[in-house]
């Protein structure tokens, strides 16, 4: 029996500096991007915008930049789950242009494992080595930071 993966939608949001949003989750232990699941008959652009409002109370209704997808497995135990599954990740790079704050949380709600949990926010920076992420998290800040080089313009001189 094949199980079919759990579809979750990835926020990957940059300033202008090229600094990656983050926060710690307090119930998981570590690092993390904003990210959840996709929900029957949502899109996943849909899925993504709905996930970082929930997760950081930013409302982004900018231009959604796809990075692709990424299977994960996804043990046990593991974000709150009670069986080992596959998971596909719909990543999305988003570009801020509003100022935010260099670091606040926010109460996460719209998931009842997640809801009324604080999530401490914070920007990564693109050259700061990424510490505290899970495997899978790693991969994406690899991929986000891949698409941002290859979006710079040339310098000349």
């Amino acid at each position: 029996m094949t199980t079919r993966p759990i579809l979750k939608a990835c926020a990957c949001l940059v300033d202008a500096r090229g600094r990656l949003l983050v926060f710690d989750h307090p119930a998981d232990g570590g690092m993390q991007l904003p990210k959840g699941t996709v929900e029957p008959g949502e899109a996943p652009e849909d899925a993504v915008r709905r996930e970082l409002l929930e997760e950081s109370g930013i409302a982004y209704d900018g231009e959604l930049q796809a990075l692709g997808t990424m299977d994960r497995h996804c043990d046990a135990g593991i974000e709150g789950n009670a069986r080992a599954h596959p998971q596909l990740w719909h990543l999305y790079l988003m570009r801020s242009h509003a100022p935010l704050p260099e670091r606040f949380d926010h109460v996460a709600v719209g998931s009842p494992e997640e809801d009324g949990l604080v999530f401490r926010f914070r920007w990564l920076a693109p050259d700061e080595a990424p510490e505290g992420f899970a495997s899978p998290y790693l991969r994406v800040i690899e991929r986000v930071r891949a698409a941002l080089v290859s979006s710079q313009p040339l310098s000349s001189g």
